[in-house]
């Protein structure tokens, strides 16, 4: 057995090798590393996700994992909101037993609006 085959920073190396791939295609418009195949691993769990504005931020690919896992309910949350409502419609629509709502806020604490 080769000394690089029980050095622990090769075999981690391996191990993240075997759980990195390729995106999976989907009908969804973001590439997804993580399943979304629909489980119930999350069933009657409620996410707040901050973050979730950005066309490509995995904010936004969180609240599609989440739901494809199940989840009761979501709310996508964010400073700016002008994409909040269209991803919240988009994941509700392909998830359908997941209750997603949106909110505009400061996470830091400083309310902004709350809309739904």
């Amino acid at each position: 057995m080769s000394s690089n085959s029980r050095d622990p920073a090769q075999l981690r190396l391996k191990q993240i090798v075997a759980h990195v791939r390729q995106p999976q295609v989907t009908d969804y418009p973001i590439p997804h590393y993580a399943a979304t195949t629909p489980t119930t691993r999350l069933k009657d769990k409620v996410a707040i996700i901050t973050g979730c504005n950005s066309d490509k931020g995995i904010g936004r690919a969180a609240a599609t994992i989440f739901a494809a896992n199940g989840a009761k309910a979501i709310v996508i949350c964010d400073l700016d909101s002008s994409n909040l409502r269209t991803w919240a419609e988009e994941i509700g629509k392909q998830y359908p037993y997941t209750k997603l709502e949106w909110r505009q806020f400061d996470a830091s604490g400083k309310s902004i609006s709350a809309t739904s």
